[in-house]
């Protein structure tokens, strides 16, 4: 299963929903990329692949410095998962290949 590419996403939050994009691209069992989020990149680490299940973190700096890590399902196009800010609840997210 190819994970390679530019994924829109859509983050469900408690302000509203909030759009981003992936840029991912696969290295064995893992991956590197990119994260954009309100004109922001950051970058990937830990990137992991198991079957169609993906997980990544990022270090956010802006508004408050935490770490973002995400989980999804990948299908296809598409994903479904959960992006957790530090210690804050689960937000969920969907995402769309576009590129």
């Amino acid at each position: 299963m190819s994970i390679d590419g530019r994924w829109e996403i859509i983050l469900s939050s408690p302000i509203g929903e909030q759009k981003g994009e992936l840029t991912i691209r696969s290295t064995g069992s893992g991956f590197t990329g990119s994260m954009v989020q309100d004109g922001t990149t950051l970058e990937i680490t830990d990137g992991r692949v198991d079957g169609d299940k993906i997980s990544w973190s990022v270090a956010v700096t802006s508004p408050m410095k935490l770490t973002l890590k995400s989980t999804a399902t990948v299908s296809g196009d598409t994903m479904t998962g959960k992006a957790k800010p530090g210690i804050m609840p689960g937000m969920s997210f969907t995402g769309t290949r576009v590129g």
